[in-house]
């Protein structure tokens, strides 16, 4: 039952990257289908437009979420993989927990800039 759950949480995440990806490339990358719209964005990828978007709080979330999501999907692929090429259960704890750590560090390593960004 455990994996089944850990499996759902792999499609849900990769169902999740590919929205939050999305959103994220349309919106910085895509403008041209922005215009297409009527949407008109003034050079998204400068310096400035991109420190006062991440001082807004839904961006900050966007991309925390988005961080979340692809280090567990990552994380939780790459375990998967290791763990059926090792079928001790000593092995298999080992790799977990090593991966959740690295996962958490990662997470607040990673996440600390748009924090900041924030907060200021």
């Amino acid at each position: 039952m455990r994996n089944t759950y850990l499996w759902f949480l792999q499609l849900v995440t990769g169902i999740l990257i590919a929205v939050l990806l999305g959103v994220h490339m349309v919106l910085m990358h895509l403008d041209a289908i922005l215009g297409f719209f009527g949407v008109y964005v003034n050079d998204v990828t400068s310096w400035g437009s991109m420190i006062e978007r991440s001082r807004q709080g839904i961006w900050a979330g966007l991309y925390i979420a988005l961080l979340a999501v692809v280090l567990y999907h990552a994380l939780n692929g790459l375990r998967n993989v290791i763990l059926e090429l090792t079928p001790s259960a000593r092995t298999e704890r080992v790799v977990t927990w090593a991966i959740v750590a690295f996962g958490i560090v990662a997470f607040v390593w990673c996440s600390y800039v748009p924090i900041a960004l924030l907060s200021a």
